[in-house]
C-alpha cells in the first residue's frame, strides 16, 4: 500500500517499447537498475510501468538499441496538477477546505441533553455550557466520566446519566429517578452511598458489608453498603482486607417539597397575523444581519430558529444561519375563577405524581394544600416518597489488597 502511494505521489507511466532489439533493451534496463513492474510481452516488444523520471534514464539505451517508446498512460499527482494547472485556485481552495474541516473536527460545537423532563434537561445544558464545556472546547480536554460525576453531584434528582462524545457533538443522556446501571468493569471498587437524605425502608445486599439498616436515618453521601470486606483469623483479628464494588438495593422515605401557584388575574396575548421575518448569518459568537424590518408596535414575541451547518449526523460546524420571526400582539386582561385555578393546580400536581409512579416511586403521603394568597391560588406542601436512594461511589485501587497486621 505504501509503495502504491509513493508511486502515485511521484508519478508513473505505462509505456510500450518496440523496435530492433527489445530483449537487448530490457537486459540493459535490468543491468542498470532501472525499476519496471507489470511487464508484458507484445508482438512488437514489451509493455510495462515505470517511474516518471525513469523515462529520462532510458533515453541512452533506447538510442543504443534503436528502440522507440510510446506512452500509453500517465498517472500520479505531477500529471494531475499539470493537467489542471488552470484550476490551481480551485485545488488550493479545496485543500484549504479539507484542512479547515479537520481542524474544526477537533472541537465540540454542539451540546445536547436528552431526557424525559424538559426543564431538568435545560438546567443541565445551561450548567454544562456555563461551568464545564463551552462550545469550541477541544475534544481532547473533554472527560465524559468526570462530567458525569460532576453532574450527579450538581443535580440530586438525576440518578443515571451518560455522556457520549461523537463527531463534534456531545450528547448527555439522563434518566430521573431511575436506578443506576450496573457496571461490568472488573477493576471497579467502591461503596454504595445515599443519594439524598432519607429514612431506610428496605435494604438488599448482594455484595459487600451492610453499614446501615432499616429505619436508620441517613444523609446524602453516607455509606450504606461498604465495599470493604474483612477476613478474620481464629483469634478474631483482621487477617486480610478485600476491596470490591458493593452491590445492592436500598429504598428509603424522602421528603419532596412542592410549590406551585396560579395568578387569578392574568393577561392573554392576542396575536396578529402580520408577522415579520429576517435572517442572521453567524460564525461562532459573531452575527451579521443584512436587513431588519421595522415593527409597528413595541409588543411582539420573538421566535429564533437556529440552523446549524453540519456534515452527516454528528459533525456540527460553528456557523450557519438563524431565522427570526417577530409576531405582534395586544394584551387582554382575564381572570380565573377559583375553581378553574384549583383545577389547573390539581392537574399539575397529578401530572407530577404520575411521573413519580411511572418511575417506580411510591407516594406514601400527599400533604399538599391549596389556598388563596392575595391574588394567587397557591399549592404548597410536601410529598413523602419511598424510592431508591443508593448509588455506587467508585474508589481508586485494585480489586483486592492485603493488609497484614
Amino acid at each position: 500500500m505504501l509503495l502504491k502511494i509513493l508511486r502515485y505521489v511521484f508519478g508513473y507511466v505505462k509505456a510500450e517499447v518496440y523496435g530492433f532489439a527489445p530483449e537487448r533493451f530490457m537486459n540493459l534496463i535490468i543491468k542498470n537498475d532501472i525499476i519496471l513492474w507489470d511487464v508484458e510481452s507484445t508482438e512488437r516488444g514489451f509493455v510495462f510501468y515505470t517511474g516518471r523520471k525513469n523515462l529520462i534514464k532510458m533515453k541512452p539505451y533506447l538510442q543504443k538499441t534503436n528502440m522507440k517508446v510510446k506512452l500509453l498512460k500517465k498517472c500520479g499527482l505531477p500529471y494531475f496538477f499539470k493537467q489542471h494547472k488552470r484550476r490551481a485556485a480551485f485545488l488550493v481552495g479545496f485543500l484549504l477546505f479539507i484542512v479547515s474541516l479537520y481542524v474544526l473536527s477537533l472541537f465540540v460545537w454542539e451540546v445536547k441533553v436528552v431526557g424525559e423532563d424538559t426543564l431538568v434537561a435545560e438546567n443541565i445544558l445551561r450548567q454544562i455550557e456555563e461551568n464545564y464545556i463551552t462550545l469550541g472546547t477541544l475534544k481532547a480536554n473533554v472527560d465524559c466520566s468526570q462530567l458525569e460525576d460532576a453532574l450527579r453531584k450538581d443535580f440530586d434528582e438525576i440518578s443515571w446519566i451518560s455522556c457520549e462524545l461523537k463527531g463534534t457533538g456531545l450528547t448527555v443522556h439522563l434518566e430521573e429517578g431511575m436506578l443506576p446501571q450496573k457496571t461490568e468493569e472488573n477493576n471497579i471498587t467502591g461503596d454504595i452511598v445515599a443519594t439524598k437524605d432519607a429514612m431506610i425502608t428496605k435494604i438488599i445486599t448482594r455484595q459487600g458489608t451492610p453499614i446501615a439498616k432499616v429505619r436508620d436515618t441517613v444523609q446524602k453521601g453516607d455509606i450504606l453498603i461498604s465495599g470493604t470486606i474483612y477476613i478474620y483469623d481464629d483469634n478474631n483479628e483482621i487477617m486480610e482486607t478485600s476491596y470490591i464494588a458493593a452491590d445492592g438495593d436500598v429504598y428509603g422515605t424522602t421528603i419532596y417539597s412542592y410549590e406551585d401557584y396560579v395568578e387569578l388575574k392574568y393577561y392573554r396575548k392576542r396575536y396578529s397575523e402580520k408577522e415579520k421575518k429576517h435572517f442572521t448569518l453567524y460564525f461562532m459568537d459573531y452575527c451579521l444581519t443584512p436587513y431588519i424590518a421595522k415593527m409597528d408596535t413595541e409588543n411582539y414575541d420573538t421566535y429564533t430558529q437556529i440552523h446549524k451547518a453540519r456534515i452527516f449526523d454528528n459533525f456540527y460546524l460553528p456557523f450557519g444561519y438563524k431565522t427570526i420571526t417577530r409576531t405582534p400582539y395586544t394584551l387582554e386582561q382575564k381572570e380565573y375563577r377559583t375553581e378553574e385555578a384549583k383545577t389547573i393546580l390539581e392537574d399539575r400536581l397529578n401530572k407530577k405524581i404520575k411521573n413519580f409512579k411511572e418511575k417506580g416511586v411510591e407516594i406514601i403521603e400527599n400533604d399538599v394544600k391549596i389556598e388563596k394568597v392575595n391574588d394567587k391560588l397557591v399549592a404548597k406542601g410536601t410529598l413523602t416518597l419511598n424510592e431508591p436512594i443508593a448509588v455506587l461511589k467508585k474508589t481508586s485501587g485494585s480489586v483486592s489488597k492485603e493488609e497484614n497486621e
